[in-house]
């Protein structure tokens, strides 16, 4: 069967009907879907961060300082849904876990 090219052919896309939500900038989707990564904005100068995330397990930790450089330093998993970050000097920045 050959489709005339003056016909349209219509596709329609139904989104799921579960909710988003949004943690600290990260979009996670559907019903039951877990949170994947975490956002900490530190905006206050501190050589110890404690972030509590709420993921459920002990995440990859990168660590930015306010300029946008990469910084090391001590992390210490407190459980599956903080840990604390120690650094050798007090900055404010960003860490992004996942």
């Amino acid at each position: 069967m050959t489709i005339p090219t003056h016909v349209p052919i219509v596709v329609t896309v139904t989104p799921p009907a579960a909710p988003s939500i949004t943690i600290n900038d990260i979009v996670v989707s559907g019903i039951n879907s877990p949170a994947v990564a975490y956002h900490h904005t530190q905006g206050t100068s501190s050589a110890t961060w404690v972030i509590a995330h709420n993921l459920g397990w002990k995440p990859n930790v990168t660590v930015q300082d306010s300029g946008g450089s990469i910084v090391e330093g001590e992390i210490v998993y407190t459980s599956v849904n903080s840990l604390t970050v120690t650094f050798t000097g007090a900055f404010s920045g960003n860490a992004y876990l996942s």
